[in-house]
């Protein structure tokens, strides 16, 4: 095991979890990797000979300790624009980046789609032309998917944005366990956020949208590691 501080907190992480499969990043910055399907750390000193398919499979877990605001509302801080733009500001009113503005759709792997509303985004589109003189540019490839889980008092528990898929590839498959190009120039990724409320962590895990299935798996690995390493 290798120790790790975040924020007041110590850990001893195996060293084969960290991402260099050494220990913490200089500076005391800790990413962890997950290697899919298991969700375990890689066997040690793998990381220079890892495939293409390991590098796909391999899920980034960054790790920080939240001091500056209350943790209970980091998410509702990473989907509004509030803490993005300024006070008055037409930006702030941009519903591709408000999960206020954003519409809810049938639900997907047990997390509930937020898709951009175009009635909202018209009226934004005119209201930015009106305060600029242009209509504000929109690239699909940038507009992501959105993707939300609530805890059983409806607060927010998970939030998932992922790119979208280029005409409906994500740039991989699944065949037996293992991830294979679908042929797609570009593999589609997503970030995942979640907190441990209890000892002020905010969690962002990194992987393939065609992982997005696992999302509960995926997250429930991560905060056993953080459970079963930390000192106490």
């Amino acid at each position: 095991p290798v120790e790790a501080r975040i924020g007041p907190h110590r850990f001893a992480f195996p060293a084969n979890y960290y991402d260099d499969q050494i220990g913490p990043a200089i500076g005391g910055g800790v990413g962890l990797t997950l290697m899919w399907p298991e969700l375990v750390a890689a066997p040690p000193g793998t990381r220079s000979t890892r495939t293409m398919s390991d590098h796909h499979r391999a899920i980034s877990m960054s790790v920080d300790h939240v001091d500056a605001v209350p943790i209970g509302n980091l998410l509702q801080r990473i989907t509004s624009t509030e803490s993005k733009t300024e006070d008055g500001s037409i930006e702030r009113q941009d519903p591709r980046y408000r999960l206020d503005m954003r519409r809810p759709a049938p639900e997907r792997f047990g997390l509930t789609p937020y898709v951009i509303d175009e009635d909202r985004m018209a009226t934004y589109s005119k209201a930015y032309s009106d305060r600029r003189g242009r209509p504000p540019v929109r690239n699909p490839r940038y507009e992501d998917d959105w993707y939300i889980a609530r805890s059983s008092d409806d607060t927010l528990s998970t939030f998932i944005k992922c790119d979208q898929p280029q005409n409906g590839s994500q740039g991989l498959q699944i065949k037996d366990n293992t991830l294979v190009s679908d042929g797609a120039d570009m593999v589609t990724s997503c970030s995942h956020y979640f907190v441990d409320q209890a000892d002020s962590l905010s969690v962002t895990l990194f992987y393939p949208s065609v992982l997005l299935k696992d999302w509960r798996a995926i997250e429930d690995a991560a905060r056993n590691v953080l459970a079963r390493y930390k000192v106490r």
